[in-house]
């Protein structure tokens, strides 16, 4: 089995999983009732300002200047390089760090789905609507899902798809410093009521799919798939 064809079963199995552990249950609504409390009637941590100003606000901006960063260091050793095997590659990471965060960022204009912080259950005004329900258009539209927070953490998948065949060591570097930060991010976004952790999870396969894209159609993918075409 060739390396994008594992990468596409994960994709299959894991987005059944997501559906089947978080649309049958509860369990986005248990998880995220323990951050929220029914004495105040709102998240506590919401406006706590180590969560607003390091976790949320912080951290976004960290990720998206070393995103930047990355860029513009793989551009000056592109510059040098004439290897279009390189090229490809290093654009996968590229495009990755800038196009992940951006289809999230449309991808919440689009599903329409509402904050826990909105929902009547946790002292809002919107009712609860699972991932394929459709809201009652009298209500205002959502724009919470997916996580936006936890694409500039997971968006370094993009980089460690880009490094996978051929840089080892610094690709295993950035997986798990994507699924750190992407979740480091996304929690603590849902710890002060704004998000499910399905959103997070959700996030983090929207991330990786869009990296195996990206490398498919650079032919950038790992191991001899990537020698193809070259």
């Amino acid at each position: 089995m060739t390396w994008l064809n594992r990468q596409l079963w994960i994709l299959l199995v894991s987005a059944i999983l997501l559906l089947g552990v978080f649309e049958l249950t509860s369990l986005d609504i248990w998880l995220v009732q323990y951050f929220f409390s029914p004495e105040l009637g709102q998240f506590p941590l919401k406006d706590q300002p180590f969560f607003t100003s390091v976790l949320h606000h912080g951290l976004k901006t960290g990720m998206y200047i070393t995103g930047v960063a990355s860029i513009v260091v793989s551009l000056w050793f592109l510059k040098k390089s004439k290897d279009t095997f390189t090229l490809r590659h290093a654009l996968v990471g590229i495009l990755g760090v800038i196009l992940i965060p951006a289809i999230v960022a449309l991808l919440k204009h689009l599903t329409n789905k509402h904050c826990p912080w909105s929902l009547d259950m946790f002292g809002g005004a919107i009712p609860y609507t699972g991932l394929f329900e459709v809201l009652d258009p009298l209500y205002p539209r959502g724009q919470c899902f997916p996580a936006g927070h936890a694409a500039g953490g997971f968006m370094w998948f993009s980089w460690a798809i880009a490094l996978w065949g051929i840089q080892p060591r610094l690709a295993k570097f950035f997986f798990y410093g994507a699924i750190f930060f992407g979740l480091l991010m996304g929690v603590a976004r849902m710890a002060q009521g704004a998000h499910f952790f399905s959103h997070v999870l959700w996030t983090a396969w929207f991330a990786w799919a869009i990296g195996i894209i990206l490398a498919y159609c650079l032919k950038a993918l790992p191991n001899a798939e990537c020698h193809k075409g070259s």
